[in-house]
């Protein structure tokens, strides 16, 4: 809201002011920090001194108006973490550098144009439409203000913009500009083109025997086995100590009668409902339904369809009207029709058209998933006391395998795993809640080193043990072969296919028509539909549109395709839209582009004013308002 409320002039100036086209000069950077002044000083451009009171109330109430937006704290580590801090302190920094100049420039406002700003701002408004004293101190009260500091904000803002919107002079983005962005973004063009894939280059025979060994040597560092490490995990948590042969037949039955609608489904039954506006209408109708006319027939008197009539298959407690419901399960056989029932919204008739019974799984088909799930709960309240004792085995001197044995655990044995979890399988380890984080932990590791216990999200814990360490190493031809061979296979596909693709380039560069050579080397061309740069037309690579755009109309080119294919292409069609500068769309590339230049000065001017007039700061002092202060 104060965002808002200090815009200064109402043009676009009071965008740059609050921060949207601010110069970036980085927290350290502004400028040499400060040597032998004040301590009250944060920082100082030219001659104007921010100090750190005021600083910190700046950097404070911005804060705080972050947190309103977000209608939660938000402080200081997170401002640092999100780039926040730095945008408050270009800010600020920006605005003195602006203040600077227009009080050498001797710039004023009196004190009635500043009244007049503030009385005409729509936020300081009443319902009447006039200014409102009252709104005017609620609103600056609840943002932190006083009425002389806000008067003071506001002076400034209005004179700083008086002065970048001098700098700029309302400066708009060139016609020939607004016409080349335009011809950018809408100009079209089609292209010739052939596509050539692995499938057209034919049978590759295999390299021989020398060739593969050289092609391996060349790249051996590519086929390096990585390092492994080989673990032991102990895990504690409810799966591990569960036993579920400890759990009686009576205890396991208990639960199932307690929890019996979990294991079956319960009787639906569909039905159809013939509303009526009126209770009037609907008792006529089941007189006419008691003297013999069938639901059907009554139904198509009111020229509606049966299907249209259907509620669906639903249990009785999924009736959005329970009236309805237990009309529908009063009723004794598939044909029966109630009486007229008062529904919730509408008086109804209602026609049973089907039931399905309930379902009920017998207690000796649930048995063990009820006993292995009343174990896991009570072993929930052992995990605590289970690992004091592993802790304490672990303190005197035993192994981890050793321990597992002691206490009835398994413990998972991870054999030659990557740093990215990766097992000899090629799957990866995720036995465990986060165990990437285990995994980054082992890698940390060495054998013999006793490591902190893995919380594993309140559920649990896990011990690890690293007991073998496999550097990286070379590794001999014959024991990847198969992978050496795809590898030599792909990029001899890549290599003929860039060859292909080369000699039919060379042929169109020197001239030679694109339909002939094409068919020559045993390719069909194709006309592309005519498409824009930001356009994916099917079939094109971004490669290829890009490359459509580089030249003129004729301008060929090969690139790379979809996947591993080449395309070559020629540019076969240029069309240059006509430019319209009163459209909707000009008129707005017109104005951000408009503010994109008056940007660029203003940042060019900005910079040589701080060359001229020095920028620093104290590091200390910003650091103790920022929160970044050091020991």
């Amino acid at each position: 809201m104060l965002d808002v409320m200090r815009r200064g002039a109402s043009t676009w100036i009071s965008k740059l002011l609050l921060g949207l086209l601010i110069v970036s000069f980085g927290i350290w950077g502004i400028a040499d920090v400060f040597r032998g002044f004040g301590s009250n000083v944060a920082f100082k451009v030219g001659s104007t001194e921010i100090g750190v009171a005021e600083f910190d109330m700046t950097y404070a109430r911005e804060l705080q108006q972050i947190s309103q937006r977000l209608r939660r704290p938000f402080n200081k580590d997170e401002a640092l973490k999100l780039g926040v801090t730095r945008q408050i302190i270009d800010k600020v920094v920006t605005e003195a550098t602006i203040s600077e100049v227009a009080h050498d420039l001797r710039l004023g406002l009196s004190d009635k144009t500043i009244a007049n700003d503030i009385t005409q701002d729509p936020n300081f408004k009443g319902s009447s439409g006039a200014f409102d004293r009252n709104r005017f101190v609620e609103l600056l009260r609840a943002n932190g203000w006083n009425e002389d500091i806000y008067v003071t904000k506001r002076r400034g803002d209005l004179l700083r913009g008086q002065l970048i919107e001098g700098v700029t002079g309302g400066i708009a983005a060139p016609k020939v500009l607004l016409e080349a962005i335009d011809q950018y973004r809408n100009e079209q063009r089609s292209l010739r083109a052939v596509t050539i894939s692995a499938e057209t280059l034919g049978e590759i025979a295999l390299p021989s025997d020398a060739d593969l060994a050289a092609f391996f040597e060349a790249r051996k560092v590519a086929f390096r086995a990585p390092e492994t490490r080989s673990v032991d995990v102990l895990v504690l948590d409810a799966d591990s100590i569960a036993k579920a042969a400890d759990i009686t037949d009576d205890d396991a039955k208990a639960e199932w009668t307690r929890q019996k609608s979990r294991f079956g489904t319960p009787e639906k039954r569909r039905v159809r409902q013939l509303a009526f506006d009126d209770a009037a209408a609907a008792e006529a109708a089941a007189k006419k339904l008691a003297a013999g006319t069938s639901f059907a027939d009554l139904v198509a008197e009111r020229g509606a369809k049966l299907e249209d009539l259907d509620l669906g298959l639903l249990a009785k407690a999924n009736y959005l009207d329970p009236k309805i419901g237990e009309a529908a399960f009063a009723l004794a056989k598939v044909g029966d029709v109630s009486g007229v029932v008062a529904g919730r919204f509408r008086s109804v008739i209602v026609e049973l058209a089907e039931v399905v019974a309930a379902t009920e799984r017998p207690f000796a088909e649930v048995a063990s998933e009820l006993k292995l799930e009343i174990a896991k709960k009570r072993a929930e309240s052992d995990i605590l006391s289970r690992h004091d004792q592993i802790e304490d085995a672990l303190a005197g001197g035993a192994k981890l395998r050793e321990v597992a044995e002691r206490f009835g655990l398994k413990p998972i044995v991870l054999d030659k795993m990557t740093k990215d979890g990766k097992l000899p399988d090629g799957t990866t380890f995720t036995a465990i809640p986060n165990a990437a984080r285990l995994v980054t932990a082992a890698y940390e590791s060495d054998v013999g080193v006793e490591n902190e216990t893995l919380d594993l999200g309140g559920k649990g814990f896990a011990w690890f043990a690293v007991t073998a360490v496999d550097p990286a190493h070379d590794r001999a031809l014959a024991e990847v072969k198969t992978e050496v061979l795809a590898a030599w296979k792909a990029e001899e596909v890549r290599k003929r296919l860039g060859e292909a693709a080369g000699r039919i380039l060379e042929r169109l560069k020197k001239g030679e028509d694109f339909d002939a050579v094409a068919k020559e080397a045993g390719f069909t061309p194709v006309t592309t539909a005519e498409f824009k740069r930001e356009d994916r037309p099917e079939g094109l690579s971004p490669a290829a549109v890009a490359a459509a755009f580089e030249g003129p109309e004729g301008h060929v080119a090969s690139v790379q395709g979809n996947g591993e294919a080449r395309i070559v292409l020629k540019v076969a069609s240029v069309t240059t839209p006509a430019f319209f500068p009163d459209t909707d769309d000009a008129r707005g590339i017109a104005e951000k582009t408009a503010a994109t230049v008056q940007t660029s000065l203003i940042e060019s001017w900005l910079a040589q004013v701080q060359k001229d007039v020095g920028v620093s700061t104290h590091q200390q002092n910003v650091a103790r308002v920022i929160g970044r202060a050091k020991d």
